[in-house]
Formats: structure tokens, sequence, C-alpha cells
């Protein structure tokens, strides 16, 4: 089986080098290395210093940081060892399920859809992490309701429900939305009837324990309210953003989502005693999906939980014999019926958070392009000149960003006090800046300071010595000209987007 996990795993590595020379661009992962930044000076998460996410995603990312800085290369190398873990985990199961030859093509297909940049697989983001143990979590569980309990009875406990367990806890601490998944496998587990019902109790009270633990550490440190709206509180006004406005469309948008959950649910009920294992996988996707469908957001990388189960579906696709069908009847095709209907609502559904890299721009705002992903990554290896051109071609603070830094060090002003006044924090990070603020993205300082002007008053009460606004955020958050108009800051420098304002006491001591 491991020969078949070869072309999968080459593939992936492969097709990911390119994100190995990506520059510093996307927000997400500023976020999270910043945050990682004050974790590791001892700053207390959700209450000192806060992000969205939970303590196992930022501390994998303050791990990176301790051992490799901000290099967006550690980042991605990271990405790519959970990548290797995903595709393992789907060769893994696929060998135990179909065929060697299928568990082959299972590799490739993962390969390439997680090597691609189509769901922003390679970026260091929570779905890509979680993907590691929550492909192999899921791939115990497939096998062990196919093959069931290898324990010899009821007094025996078995292991693997501990295993799969440790699995699904250390998802959730990536991404608390994991908890659908492991709905999902502990249903599954129930209806299996080589399973004991104690196995997935197993399951659950492993995971259930582990997530307590981590949970309440957060809220003893940082206080129960803190971390309640960190991790549920602030995804409230998040998803009514992404809502239709009217209430038949609000209506309509859950009620497509929870109708699809429960057909594939009562489709699994129906399939139970089949031996194959359809169903777990169905409710696998569909739990992934559902999630994505319900947040409404158009996020590529929001899909890329949902790659493993999907491409064990596909290529376990098998069509019965005449004689199967009638030995089974109109009946045997409710349960798949069910479940196709349910994946087709929850596929249709979840399309919002789209496709990232298409063979043409995705969008008017997005220009991102599979051939000048990989045909410019090859002239960049080659070509200085055009290296700095498709660098900059990610995103448009690239080229600022690097030159504001670049500016901050060389007078002088590495490590002092900063606010950065935009949705992309990646000038903390590269200037090495103490961060003033309760959290990088200053639209996520709007969430928790308020909107209007709080923010402008705590960064004039904090007098930080630099200033880096991008004019992009300050068109969509304008209070911050009311300090900068007060003549206690300069302007020393500009790098479109950015302009560098530094403290007027500092200002007149610059080279």
């Amino acid at each position: 089986m491991r020969r078949a996990a070869i072309p999968g795993l080459a593939t992936l590595v492969v097709l990911r080098l390119p994100s190995l020379m990506e520059p510093h661009w996307y927000t997400d992962e500023a976020g999270y290395v910043n945050v990682a930044r004050e974790l590791l000076k001892g700053k207390v998460l959700y209450s000192q210093t806060w992000n969205n996410k939970p303590p196992g995603m930022l501390w994998t990312i303050a791990l990176e940081v301790q051992l490799f800085g901000s290099s967006e290369i550690g980042l991605h190398v990271l990405t790519l060892i959970s990548g290797l873990a995903a595709v393992a985990a789907i060769v893994w199961a696929a060998g135990r399920l179909y065929t060697p030859r299928r568990a082959l093509l299972a590799g490739l297909l993962a390969g390439v859809i997680l090597g691609l940049p189509l769901v922003d697989a390679e970026l260091a983001v929570p779905e890509s992490l979680m993907i590691a143990p929550l492909a192999w979590a899921g791939a115990i569980v497939l096998v062990r309701i196919r093959r069931g309990d290898p324990t010899d009875g009821p007094r025996s406990i078995p292991r693997w429900p501990f295993a799969v367990g440790v699995l699904m806890a250390a998802a959730i601490s990536f991404q608390q939305t994991a908890v659908a998944e492991t709905t999902a496998f502990f249903f599954a587990m129930l209806l299996a009837p080589r399973l004991l019902r104690r196995d997935a109790f197993i399951f659950l009270g492993t995971v259930a324990a582990i997530t307590v633990a981590w949970l309440s550490a957060a809220i003893i440190t940082a206080g129960a309210g803190t971390v309640a709206f960190a991790l549920a509180g602030f995804y409230v006004s998040y998803t009514q953003k992404a809502l239709p406005t009217s209430a038949v469309g609000g209506v309509a948008h859950f009620g497509l989502a929870l109708g699809a959950g429960l057909l594939i649910a009562v489709g699994a009920i129906a399939n139970r005693h089949r031996p194959r294992v359809d169903s777990v996988l169905a409710l696998w996707a569909g739990a992934t999906l559902v999630v994505t469908a319900v947040a409404g957001q158009p996020y590529p990388h929001f899909l890329a939980p949902a790659v493993a189960p999907l491409t064990l579906l596909v290529v376990g696709i098998s069509v019965p014999s005449a004689s199967r069908f009638h030995a089974g009847g109109r009946r045997s095709l409710v349960g798949p019926g069910l479940q196709i209907g349910g994946l087709v609502i929850a596929i249709l559904t979840a399309k919002v958070a789209g496709i990232d890299w298409l063979p043409i721009p995705p969008s008017a705002t997005n220009s991102h392009t599979l051939s000048g992903y990989y045909g410019g990554a090859v002239a960049a290896a080659f070509d200085s000149t055009w290296r700095t051109t498709w660098l900059n071609d990610f995103d448009y603070r690239v080229k600022g960003d690097a030159d504001a830094a670049a500016w901050i060090a060389a007078n002088g002003l590495k490590g002092e006090t900063a606010v950065v006044w935009s949705y992309d924090a990646w000038v903390y990070a590269l200037a090495d800046l103490q961060i003033d603020m309760p959290t990088p993205p200053i639209y996520n300082d709007e969430v928790l300071l308020g909107f209007g002007g709080p923010v402008e008053v705590y960064v004039a009460s904090k007098r930080p010595v630099v200033i880096v606004v991008d004019s992009v955020a300050q068109a969509l958050y304008p209070e911050i000209g009311t300090l900068l108009a007060g003549g206690e800051y300069v302007d020393e420098y500009h790098s479109y987007p950015n302009t560098v304002w530094v403290r007027a006491d500092r200002a007149k001591h610059l080279p």
C-alpha cells in the first residue's frame, strides 16, 4: 500500500512547489503569525491578544514562528506536511475499502486537488491544518465500521476509539467547525452494526474530555465571556453579513442546509446494514458542506476538509449488477437516493465558497489564474525581474508592505510600538514591530472596540511610535485621519497603498 501512496504524494509535492515561492500576502496568515508572536512573548490568548480561532491553531503557528520566524516558506511547509498526511490517510482507507488500483487513483485525485491552489490548501489557515487529523480520523472510522471492532467482546476496551477521539479533538482545536464532522462520525458509529455503542461513546468522551480541558484553560486565563465571544459570538455577526436580507431568503438559506443534513442522516439510517461505507462518507462530506453552506462566505479553503470523503466516494463508485438490483428491490434505492439528494443540495449551497486560481480569472477583483500561478512561478525561478512582477500579482499590498517594512528597518524603527491600519497586518511581523492593538487586523479591532471612532481613540491613547496606514483601509475606516491631522504624527514615507507616519518627537531624529 505504500507504493500506492507514492504517486499521490509526489503529485502533491510537485504541485505545491510554487507555494514555497509565494510572498507574504494572505491576510489571515498575517493575523495568525502576529498573534503567535504575541503568545511567544507571554501574552494571554483572547484577553491580551485576540483571534477567533481555537488555541491549537494559534499555538501550532507559534511553534512554526519559534522555529522559522515569520517565513512564508515555513508556513507553507507546514501545510505541505498536513496535505501529505491527508493524502496518506485517503490512500490507506481506500486500500482497505476498495482495491490497490483504486487506492492509487484516490491518492492521485487528492494530490491534484490539494496540490493545486483551487481550494487554497497551501495557505496556513485552519482548514489546511485540520485536514490531517480529520482525514486520519475519518479513515480509521471507515475501516472499523467496515471490518468491525477488533476486540473480543464488550469487556475488552478498544484503543482505536481513543485514537480517533484524540485526532478529532486536535481537529477541533484547529477549527471549531470540526464539531460537525465529530457529530457525523459519532452518528455513523452508533448506526454501524459491527460496532458496539461503547465504541461511539468512548470516541465522543475522548473528544469532549480533551476539548473541555483546553477550553477550561482558556476560560481560566481569559474569562468565560471573552472566550465565548471569540469562539462563538463573533461568528453571529460574521455569518449575518452573508445571509440574505429578506426573511424568506433567510429561511431558505437555513432550510436548504437543514434539509440537506436531514436527507443525508435519514439516508444513513436506511443504509445502516449495507456492507459498503458510502453512507458514512456521505455523512462526513455532508457535515463539511452544510457548515460551508451555512457560513455563506466566499472562501475556497472552507471546502478543503471535504476533499477526503468526496475523493473516497468518487473512487469507490460501483454500479450494481442487474441481479443485485432486482434482489434489493426498490427499497434498496431509498437510502442512497436520500443521501444523493442531500449531497447534491449541500454541494449546490456550499458552492458559494467558490474556487480560487481558475483557468480564467474568478472575478473582476481576483486575477488569479492557474497559468499565472504555475507559468509565473517557472519564469520567476529564472528571471529576477519577472519574479518581482509575479510576487506583486498575488495582492496589491505585497510591494507596499515590503517597502514599508524595509524603510522602517533602515531608519532604526524596527521593534518600536506600532499600529498598522490595514486589513493586512504583515508589516508588524516583517518589521518586528510591537503590536499596540487588541488584535492585528484593523477590521477585527473595529469589531472588538466599536465602529466609527473608538479605535482611533484607543490608538491615540497608546501613542505608538509608528502608524502604517493602508489607503484602502482608511477609506473604509477613515477615523484615523483625525489623529493624523492633529500634528502629533509626521508623514515620512509612501509606497502604495501604505503611508508610514512617525510620531513627531521621533521623526525629527530620523536620518
